[in-house]
Parts: structure tokens; C-alpha cells; sequence
């Protein structure tokens, strides 16, 4: 009987350190709708956290990004000039360390705006204009001496050409407005609180001067006016954008990001307006442009005038979800694909 027992109780002494063992290696199950995180408000400014030390500052004229660490703050645009101060007021809500950088997307005024702003507030140009950092760039010799003050202001070469030269709605910028170091290569590397900042041109796609930032070790991409959730892509052609460019862009941002699970979370991204997205925002976006590229170039083919497309409604399915935007509707953009691509014979393909 003892031995019966013995060999009871033995048994389950063994089931329960198995059970044990496998609860310690058996994953945690996370939910995968994770709560929304808490936002803030400050002078406006809505303050989103995205993913570890990167936030989304929504209600400066567009969204800017912003990176955090003990070097310092990487800031992605600018805003326009009326919400600098609410701007930095949000920042300084969520640190007292100094702006190191300020990379700008693309060249619209309400990217760039407050510019000068922000490197005022900065004690100047970082290293006195010498391309301090790491940054490279020539120098304007019109900023602190102290290579511990000051942030530097980094943006494609094209864009910065663009508002040196001025143009429709915006006057010709001059000191500070004006990124101080460019690049001109496909891609410019930064380093800057423990991770790789990677800058990316792509050439064509809302202007010929718009950039991707993309913080790896966040996971966090930042893409300006390329990518845009709630309206249509601006496409600027008199500013060297276009349709193939466009399209080439937002595979790119599909490239970068990788979904967590189920096609849903996982990388970031931050748009130049709109709500924070994932690849599949992405993923849907590039469909719908294709689509209607597609379309717009079979009626070119047939030679319909722009009149007959937009009364074909060739974006109609998408109207009620980028088409919202009175200010550049389905129809203003079935005019500036069909421009591009009646300019360009086999664009596309």
C-alpha cells in the first residue's frame, strides 16, 4: 500500500513540475488589438507615442516626428511658421535635452515653415555651420561657435534648391529657413541616441525632393507627403513629381516595414498628414494608385479627354476614402495622373 502511494504521489510531483516547466516556456499570449496609446495634448499639439522613444506631434500644419534619447531630439519637419511655439512646447513637454537634428521631408511650406524657428530656439546651427555631427555639408558661418549647442538641419539637395529658389505659394527662403546640410545620393546615414537614423531619397514621387526617415532601431519611418491615409497622393508636377515615381515610393515604404503578425503592426509609419499607419495602409494605398494609373493610362490609349475620365469616375470605389479632401478631389487627381501619363508614352510599364 506505502508503495502505491509512493508511486501516486511520485506521478504527480512529476505532472506538476512538467506542467510548471511548460507554463514557464509556453509564450504569452498578447492580445493583437493592443490598446491605443494614451495621448496628450499641449498648447494643441496632440503628442502620440509610437514606438519606444518616437512620437507623432500632430497640429503643427503637418505631423512631425520626433526622437528622443539621452543625445539629444531628432526632429522630422518642422511644421509651418504659425505653430512653431506650440511645437516646441510640446517637445520641451516631453524633454529638456537639445534638439540635435531637424530633417526635412520635402519642400511645402508646411513641412519646413518653422525652420528658421526651431534652429533659433536650438542656440543656432550645430558646430557654427561646419557640418558638425557627422553631417557634412557646406557652411553659411552664421551659427553658434559651441559644437555643444545648436541643431543641425539636413534635407535633400533638390528640395533644398527649391526654397532657396522659391515658387507658387512660397517666397524664395533665405539664413536658416534653408536646410543647412544636403545630400544628394539615394541615401544619407545618421547615428544619433543608440540607433540608425537612415535618410532616403525618392526621386519623382510627391516632388523630386522628398525623403524617408526611417529610425531602425525604433522601427519608425517617417515618409512627408508620399504617403498620405485620408486623400489622394499629391503629386506635384511642376515640382519634378510623377506617377511611376510615386508608385516606386510607396514600394519602398513597403520594403522598410515589416507587419508584426496577421499583416497588422509591426513597423510605423508616419505620414505628413493623417492618422500613424502600418504596412497595410501602405499596402492598400500603392493598390489603389496602381489601379487607377492603370485605368487612366487604357483611357489615354483609347484617347479620351480628361473630361470623359473624370465623367468615367475611374477612382470611384476609393472616392469615399481619399477622395474626402475638398481641396484635391478624386477628380483633380484623375487631371494630374492623366497629365503625367499623356506626357510620358508608356509611363509605367
Amino acid at each position: 500500500m506505502r508503495l502505491r502511494h509512493l508511486a501516486v504521489a511520485i506521478c504527480v510531483g512529476i505532472a506538476a513540475y512538467a506542467a510548471m516547466v511548460s507554463a514557464q516556456q509556453a509564450p504569452v499570449p498578447r492580445a493583437l488589438t493592443e490598446p491605443w496609446p494614451t495621448t496628450e495634448k499641449v498648447d494643441g499639439i496632440e503628442i502620440l507615442p509610437v514606438l519606444k522613444h518616437v512620437y507623432m506631434l500632430v497640429g503643427a500644419g503637418s505631423n512631425v516626428t520626433v526622437q528622443i534619447g539621452d543625445e539629444g531630439v531628432t526632429m522630422v519637419d518642422a511644421g509651418n511658421a504659425a505653430r512653431t511655439d506650440a511645437l516646441l512646447a510640446a517637445v520641451r513637454h516631453l524633454t529638456s535635452k537639445p534638439l540635435r537634428y531637424l530633417v526635412d521631408t520635402g519642400p511645402d511650406a508646411d513641412h519646413i515653415g518653422g525652420n528658421a524657428a526651431v534652429v533659433k530656439a536650438a542656440g543656432g546651427l550645430l558646430g557654427g555651420g561646419t557640418g558638425g555631427a557627422g553631417a557634412g555639408g557646406g557652411g553659411r558661418g552664421n551659427a553658434a561657435p559651441n559644437q555643444n549647442v545648436g541643431v543641425m538641419t539636413v534635407s535633400h539637395e533638390n528640395a533644398s534648391n527649391r526654397l532657396s529658389r522659391g515658387g507658387a505659394g512660397l517666397p524664395a527662403l533665405t539664413g536658416d529657413a534653408i536646410p543647412f546640410s544636403t545630400f544628394f545620393t539615394r541615401r544619407k546615414d545618421l547615428y544619433l541616441n543608440g540607433e540608425p537614423i537612415e535618410l532616403r531619397w525618392e526621386p519623382a514621387a510627391h516632388t523630386d525632393g522628398d525623403i524617408f526617415v526611417f529610425f531602425r532601431g525604433s522601427d519608425v519611418v517617417s515618409v512627408g507627403d508620399v504617403y498620405l491615409p485620408d486623400s489622394y497622393p499629391h503629386i506635384d508636377l511642376a515640382r519634378g513629381g510623377s506617377v511611376q515615381g510615386e508608385i516606386d515610393a510607396l514600394n519602398a515604404i513597403i520594403d522598410i516595414t515589416v507587419p508584426e503578425r496577421n499583416q497588422m503592426g509591426g513597423t510605423r509609419v508616419v505620414p505628413g498628414h493623417g492618422r500613424l499607419a502600418n504596412e497595410a495602409d501602405v499596402v492598400e494605398y500603392r493598390n489603389m494608385m496602381t489601379i487607377v494609373r492603370d485605368r487612366v493610362r487604357d483611357m489615354v490609349k483609347k484617347g479620351m479627354t480628361v473630361d470623359q475620365m473624370k465623367a468615367a469616375k475611374p477612382t470611384l470605389e476609393y472616392d469615399g476614402i481619399y477622395g474626402t479632401d475638398k481641396n484635391w478631389t478624386g477628380a483633380m487627381f484623375i487631371e494630374t495622373v492623366y497629365r503625367d501619363l499623356s506626357q510620358k508614352k508608356g509611363a509605367g510599364k
